[in-house]
């Protein structure tokens, strides 16, 4: 691409400069050119470039036959890329093609052009994906903004449309009310009918107007229309039950297509609230609201949760609805005891037993009050864990903590649920995120259809429009649903559940799904001074309802974050003995080792480093039973930065230099090469510090060699050559410039591997030759070793990059050779494979398309054999598309067609799978 970027740069300069006229003059001229020389890559570039430049003349002229001059030329670019399969041009010419029909449905209202870009620029993104992040995120772009106008051009007509019924109807009333005032006969009590049956007519319109609007699939009419029916019959002080159970009904339903449509949980749980509210004010249709609010539970199941399982609503509703009363009619009966064995009011206000009576009336209350605490626990953890069984377990450590009366164990049996969800920390992502939304939706949808959530808590925007500056749009006062045991509020001022707070035009979104630390933020003065130190005030007081051992952990963190320590201590020390009571006292299990690591962090803290160690040690120790003595994980990682720290502070530093390497190896394992520069930096400073400065020592050496092989992963390969020629430099320096060493035959090698990516084969082939010669004289000049066949191979790699087939030729065979001499002549192996694919694509170089077949064949039953007939694999599809192109060069089109037939196939089932695919086969739109 830099190639033709400088092939272009005068003419793109000068269009900028001299205008459009110019720049089609050039881009002309540079089309002659790239067409004399046969380079397709620059003449697929000066087609689209064309296009662009008659597609800015149509927009300024408003010309037709440019905006079809442009489409001739982005046709004929993106035929150019079918032939010399460049998957990013072809993308950016079927883009260029969708931005016409983008503009003309903007210039024209025709929403069919909306749709036929739509479909290219998804097109475009199936070729883009995986090649290109800026042409995929414009694309997406592209995509977002055709709905948005799309969407945008319905509403407009949809509003027309009703803008024109309005005023028809308008101008009906307006003749029937001249008609009324003509006719001297029609008396008061006619106008009063009459009036009333307009009303009528009006009220069962929009419920027809509704009905047909949610049968064609325009939701947004439907919820206007029935939301305002429901306005014209809505009297708090006089409702018309079956009328609004009827409106009401029939919102629901529009609410449980926008979460089909949507996969937003919210909108099946504000479908449920309708429903129940419905069924709280009649007594028809039961049967239906019911078998609704059963389908609505398992459509959230299917839609949001992708979970496919029938719920049974009905019985386990019944059970909840049941539970709660007897709660209620415990809590009343305890209420009676009380005024009874503790009545203080039978005694004048002087007499000294009223003081000693209230006293006790009081702890009564209190111990009644924490009876209802737990009661209402209990019921909350029972309802999670169905929710659980339900929707599978959880992808983390967690905690539901009760905020607001459950905390301060001043709850009734009628009090709103107000509660947040603590999460692991590390663990803050998308998918974690994404199942606790779910859950949490589940659970509302349970508390829900205990019926005693009224409507405005739901904050449906039709109803109770609480963003809104226009107060006429909270108009629904729900009078008739009980009010009782149900979540939290959606209200701005509310909202104390894990859903948090919805964005408002001052304050942005406030989730209640967080991390101990991200909760703990809350109570920074910033931050509570920008949410309101109501928030704040409510999260100073909290009880944990569900998971014990977690609890406890969480609630040293909390501390932890406090900043007492002795109080953090006490509570994982509690944390640890539950877990290894669950788990057994000598079971290496994850969360054992955690609260080990955690224990060692807070001794640490305190600066009891002999503890501190001790408990890292022992954390370590058990992960590594856990993973793997020499495994790669992030929480080995992280017990070796733990105990890194602590040898720090006892001055330990040839120890922590050796701690801070191996943290970097890890990382490096784990393909996180930022962190592992940044210990393997650290490391290098310290032993520079224990050895000396300018000493030649092999740890430093180690260090320096390790930073040249994770900046050659992050693309950094200058870097990453000036590390290993001063890792070359040192270990050469301590062994002696005449002998043969495996650091010194590695760090050439490395350097071999930075100037192949740096595209400077001649100086890779250098290296590499070296490296192999080294190799020979430390293995043995005919002995089969790995490391030789893999040199033998980048040497092969290197000549066919520089076009001498016949070499890489030479070197592939060798490298099979030994290959097959170190894992055995008939076993399958992934390395020889390689080889054999290798040896395929130089032959096809060569032009011998029967010896490419031949080792592409051979390679194919090899990968087969290790993966699996039946399992889709990169390797396996490539080599399936090389065996078609090689088909095809011969002039055996069945053949190819089968061949390439099945890598299609084999891609689709790797990217449905999201399994890395092969650029090769980009080209068909499966990347």
């Amino acid at each position: 691409m830099l190639r033709v970027c400088d092939k272009l740069r005068d003419a793109d300069a000068k269009s900028k400069r001299l205008g459009l006229g110019r720049a089609e003059s050039d881009y002309l001229h540079a089309l002659l050119d790239a067409m004399a020389n046969m380079d397709r890559l620059v003449e697929v570039e000066v087609l689209k470039s064309l296009g662009d430049v008659n597609l800015e003349k149509g927009k300024l002229d408003k010309n037709i036959v440019k905006f079809g001059r442009a489409m001739a030329f982005y046709r004929t670019a993106l035929l150019r890329c079918f032939v010399n399969e460049d998957i990013v041009l072809e993308a950016e010419a079927i883009k260029s093609l969708g931005d016409v029909y983008l503009k003309r449905g903007r210039e024209t209202r025709d929403t069919t052009f909306f749709t036929k870009a739509t479909a290219l620029y998804s097109t475009a993104l199936a070729r883009a994906n995986g090649f290109q992040s800026t042409l995929t995120v414009a694309l997406i772009h592209r995509l977002l903004y055709t709905a948005k106008i799309r969407q945008r051009i319905g509403e407009e007509v949809s509003l027309k449309l009703s803008q024109k019924q309005q005023e028809q109807r308008q101008h009906e009333l307006q003749q029937r009310h001249a008609k009324r005032k003509l006719s001297d006969a029609s008396s008061k009590t006619d106008v009063i009918a009459d009036t009333a049956v307009q009303w009528i007519s009006s009220y069962e319109e929009r419920l027809t107007t509704g009905d047909r609007a949610l049968t064609n699939g325009n939701l947004d009419v439907a919820e206007r229309k029935f939301a305002s029916a429901l306005k014209l019959i809505h009297d708090p002080n006089h409702p018309d039950q079956s009328k609004e159970a009827d409106c009401l009904c029939r919102l629901g339903d529009v609410y449980v297509q926008r979460g089909k449509r949507t996969r937003d949980g919210r909108k099946f749980t504000q479908a449920a609230a309708l429903y129940n509210a419905a069924m709280a004010r009649t007594d028809k249709g039961k049967d239906k609201l019911m078998r609704n609010l059963q389908n609505t539970e398992q459509w959230f199941l299917q839609h949001s949760a992708n979970v496919q399982r029938k719920p049974s609503l009905n019985n386990l509703a019944v059970r909840h609805k049941a539970r709660l009363q007897d709660m209620r009619a415990c809590v009343k009966l305890q209420l009676e005891v009380i005024d009874q064995q503790h009545n203080p009011y039978q005694y004048n206000e002087d007499n000294p037993v009223m003081r000693t009576v209230e006293a006790e009336r009081a702890e009564a209350v209190k111990a009644l009050f924490k009876s209802i605490a737990k009661d209402r626990q209990c019921f909350i953890q029972d309802l999670v864990g169905e929710c659980i069984d339900t929707i599978g377990p959880p992808p983390c450590k967690y905690a539901f903590i009760g905020l607001g009366s459950q905390a301060t164990e001043l709850v009734t049996p009628f009090s709103d649920l107000e509660f947040a969800i603590l999460i692991e920390d590390g663990k803050d992502n998308g998918s974690t995120r994404k199942y606790f939304l779910n859950l949490t939706h589940y659970l509302h949808l349970k508390v829900i259809n205990l019926g005693e959530t009224i409507l405005p808590a739901m904050a449906i925007p039709s109803l109770n429009d609480f963003q809104s500056e226009d107060s006429d749009k909270n108009w629904f006062f729900d009078s008739v649903t009980p009010r009782g045991f149900a979540f939290d509020g959606f209200m701005p001022w509310a909202s104390k559940t894990p859903f948090g707070r919805d964005q408002t035009k001052t304050k942005p979104p406030v989730s209640l799904i967080q991390t101990p630390a991200n909760l703990a933020r809350f109570q920074q003065l910033d931050v509570s001074l920008a949410e309101g130190y109501h928030l704040s005030d409510i999260l100073r007081r909290v009880v944990f309802m569900t998971d014990i051992a977690t609890s406890l952990h969480n609630l040293g963190l909390s501390w932890q974050v406090a900043g007492d320590q002795q109080k953090a201590i006490s509570y994982y020390e509690q944390s640890l003995a539950m877990e290894k009571t669950i788990y057994g006292d000598n079971t290496a299990h994850p969360d054992i080792a955690g609260s080990l690591q955690t224990l060692g962090s807070s001794w640490r803290i305190v600066g009891n480093e002999v503890k501190a160690i001790s408990f890292h040690e022992k954390s370590l120790t058990m992960r590594k039973t856990i993973y793997g003595e020499n495994a790669a994980h992030p929480d080995i990682a992280a017990s070796l930065a733990c105990l890194g720290l602590s040898y720090r502070k006892l001055g330990e530093h040839k120890d922590i230099a050796a701690s801070l390497y191996n943290l970097g190896s890890t990382w490096s394992t784990l393909d996180d090469h930022k962190k592992a520069v940044s210990y393997f930096d650290e490391s290098l400073t310290m032993r520079k510090a224990v050895f000396g400065d300018n000493t030649a020592h092999l740890d430093i050496a180690e260090s320096l060699s390790a930073l040249g092989l994770s900046w050659s992963e992050l693309g950094d390969q200058k870097k990453a050559i000036s590390y290993h020629e001063q890792a070359l430099t040192m270990t050469t320096a301590i062994v002696g410039g005449n002998k043969a060493h495996p650091d010194i035959s590695s760090s050439l090698y490395n350097l071999g591997l930075s100037w192949t990516k740096l595209s400077d084969q001649k100086k890779a082939i250098k290296y590499y030759e070296q490296a192999l010669t080294m190799r020979k004289t430390l293995y043995g000049n005919n002995t089969p070793h790995s490391d030789i066949a893999m040199l033998f191979q980048q040497l092969g790699v290197s000549w066919s990059s520089r076009g001498d087939q016949k070499k890489a030729v030479s070197y592939y065979e060798q490298s099979l050779a030994m290959k097959r001499a170190i894992y055995g002549d008939n076993t399958p192996h992934p390395d020889i494979a390689a080889s054999l694919l290798n040896l395929g694509a130089s032959w096809d170089g060569l032009g011998d398309q029967r010896k490419a077949i031949g080792y592409y064949e051979e390679a194919l039953t090899m990968e087969k054999t290790i993966t699996g007939q039946n399992i889709a694999n990169p390797d396996i599809a490539v080599l399936l598309f090389n065996l078609g192109i090689s088909w095809s060069k011969i002039g055996d089109e069945k053949k190819a067609i089968s061949f390439l037939l099945q890598a299609t196939e084999m891609a689709k089932t790797l990217r449905d799978g999201n399994s890395t695919v092969h650029k090769e086969f980009g080209f068909l739109g499966m990347s």
